[in-house]
């Protein structure tokens, strides 16, 4: 029976993507650098007065344009060098950072550790990035209060104020926070003092940053399984680094391999940074094997329902589990998924089923890690997926909409690009490249 295909856009006066489902992708496909590993580093060049060479940057991101224009603005270096970003903090001024910039990328916080590093006033004005619930800063404030920089808040923003921080100090996170842990990195690899951070972030993204920061002559330890030792250093130098590649575009690929029954190579990548999801997607039936440089996908049988929890890593990620619930949408069976990292991450869900996708949201009886009342979505797998006029809620739930149509009946158009491209610059090429029809439209 053939599926009808919904339209609700009329009138339409933006960019939108236009995706003719239902092609199997095949082919091998190189990954661009990590956005999540890019954006801090960018930053954590700017520490340093000598300039920085990053290599493999993701140039073509909105958030990539944004962090650097912001960056500019406050008196960094950050330039465009062919394929290269090259940084310097030389002449940092800190002040008042622009309030539209700033409002738009969730990475605008990390410029509070650049401005310490500095030892610099700096107003921020609430940073912004996905609507996807309530993404605190409390962590952020208390750690470089710890430190002992004096910050102030208000319904306007967050103020840094002029401070010499302790000499020594221990810091202690309830929960291994992201930007967090990269903030304490920021404030203290320069100073005076030696920090003690326990519980911090381990992802292969922080990783990388320190692995740069290491190369700019910071002296960082990991003294636990979760422990980071800081001795501040007088200077950071001169270094070149390449980031890493983007973890979760490898996901976003292997995801659209499985909806649309494919087999792909992706090079620049290993599952050595994604063994909790590549675990749950070979129990559900994906074959996914570590190759020379690279991932080799194929699909096989049928998938099976495979319920998850989103963890801090090396837990299930929550900005791939939109991912998953894509395959979960058709596989046999039912699945849930309970997301304890944040609230309102399921918006992408009602998307979902404007696709025919069966999915429910409910309340899980539980707190997120942000403090907020948890959810769970129930997922029951359909036959399979139409096409339909969806929009990209946010940058995760935007690739889930999109790898959706790529293996739905029919066309689809996806509305709201610009969240989608604030964390896949080149998502047309990608799977173009790879047999899908699929193309930007402006109107």
């Amino acid at each position: 029976m053939e599926l009808a295909i919904r339209k609700n856009f009329t009138g339409i006066t933006e960019p939108y993507l236009q995706i003719e489902g239902g092609i199997p992708l095949q082919g091998e496909v190189e990954l661009p650098g990590a956005k999540n590993s890019a954006l801090p580093s960018i930053v954590a060049a700017c520490l340093s007065d000598e300039e920085v060479a990053l290599h493999n940057v993701p140039l073509e991101l909105n958030d990539v344009k944004q962090l650097v224009r912001l960056l500019n603005e406050a008196g960094a270096d950050v330039k465009v060098d062919g394929s290269k970003l090259l940084c310097s903090g030389k002449n940092w001024s800190g002040g008042t950072l622009n309030a539209e910039l700033a409002g738009k990328i969730r990475h605008s916080l990390l410029l509070l550790g650049l401005s310490a590093n500095w030892r610099s006033n700096l107003f921020l004005p609430l940073p912004g990035g996905c609507s996807i619930g309530n993404r605190k800063h409390d962590l952020h404030l208390q750690a470089l209060q710890d430190l002992g920089y004096e910050m102030e808040e208000s319904e306007l923003g967050l103020h840094l104020k002029e401070s010499n921080p302790k000499k020594e100090v221990e810091v202690s996170f309830h929960y291994p926070t992201f930007g967090g842990t990269l903030n304490v990195l920021f404030a203290a690899v320069r100073s005076d003092s030696t920090v003690t951070l326990r519980n911090a972030a381990r992802n292969p993204e922080i990783i990388d940053v320190i692995n740069l920061l290491t190369s700019m002559g910071a002296d960082i330890k990991w003294v636990g399984p979760a422990t980071l030792q800081i001795t501040g250093v007088g200077k950071l130098n001169a270094a070149s680094h390449t980031v890493m590649s983007d973890r979760i575009i490898a996901s976003t690929v292997i995801s659209a391999v499985g909806v649309t029954k494919g087999s792909v190579t992706i090079r620049n990548a290993t599952v050595k940074v994604l063994e909790s999801e590549v675990a749950v997607w070979r129990e559900a039936g994906l074959q996914i094997e570590e190759v020379d440089n690279g991932i080799y996908v194929k699909w096989v049988k049928p998938l099976k329902a495979v319920s998850i929890v989103t963890e801090a890593y090396p837990g299930f990620h929550t900005d791939i589990q939109p991912l998953h619930t894509v395959l979960m949408a058709t596989a046999e069976g039912a699945s849930t998924l309970k997301e304890t990292i944040l609230d309102g991450r399921f918006a992408y869900c009602y998307e979902l089923n404007k696709m025919g996708a069966s999915i429910t949201v409910a309340d899980g009886g539980f707190t997120c890690v942000n403090g907020a009342e948890g959810q769970i979505a129930h997922i029951t797998g359909v036959e399979r997926l139409a096409g339909a006029d969806v929009i990209a809620t946010d940058i995760r739930g935007g690739a889930a909409v999109a790898v959706a149509a790529l293996g739905a009946e029919g066309q689809t158009r996806i509305m709201n690009l610009y969240q989608l491209e604030r964390g896949y610059g080149n998502f047309v090429e990608l799977f173009s490249s790879l047999g899908a029809q699929i193309t930007r439209v402006s109107p």
